[in-house]
């Protein structure tokens, strides 16, 4: 769905807070952009469950034991995976779906710790607080790099980089006009 669906009001809204109150939504995974050829946005992939009750349940050979998660549903972001596809389109890598499915199948077994960036598994208390939005970012912690960056010390190591590209810059600047007036055609500035 287009993300507009996770926090739209009028009968979006109304929509999107039944589902959520009748524990149908298990996961909102928020894609990268330009993964489908018929649009280049991000799009949210909204998986719904009928069932989200203790039970063992058997997926092909493996048996799995999932855990209760009534009121419960798990964010994800997925926009930093992916690799380039046919130049302008991004794909997941087999690594990748191994990575978000084990995600959620570990999530729907065990309660785990929410990874920063990365997922984030919200009870309904926190969701009726934000107005029931499903926007990830509401609920994924995401890290601020700036937060711990020493200013002086970054600005010396910019100061040195561009004084080092400005003598480069003059120095190409007078093998240019060298070459120019070797060759008879001297440049006068």
């Amino acid at each position: 769905m287009a993300n507009g669906a996770l926090s739209g009001g009028g009968e979006e809204y109304k929509i999107r807070r039944k589902l959520i109150e009748n524990n149908l939504v298990e996961a909102i995974l928020v894609l990268p952009r330009n993964l489908f050829y018929t649009t280049d946005i991000s799009v949210t992939l909204w998986i719904l469950s009928k069932n989200k009750t203790a039970q063992s349940k058997n997926i092909g050979d493996v048996k799995r034991q999932l855990r209760n998660r009534e009121k419960e549903i798990l964010f994800m972001d997925l926009r930093q995976m992916g690799e380039p596809f046919e130049k302008k389109f991004t794909q997941f890598s087999e690594a990748d779906i191994k990575k978000v499915a084990s995600t959620f199948h570990q999530w729907q077994q065990a309660e785990i710790e929410n990874t920063p960036e990365y997922y984030y598994a919200a009870k309904l208390e926190e969701i009726a607080a934000k107005d029931f939005s499903l926007v990830p970012s509401k609920y994924i912690e995401f890290v601020n790099r700036d937060e711990n960056i020493d200013f002086d010390e970054k600005m010396q190591t910019l100061q040195t980089e561009f004084a080092d590209l400005l003598k480069a810059e003059a120095a190409s600047k007078n093998d240019l006009l060298t070459v120019f007036k070797e060759l008879g055609y001297e440049i006068k500035l």
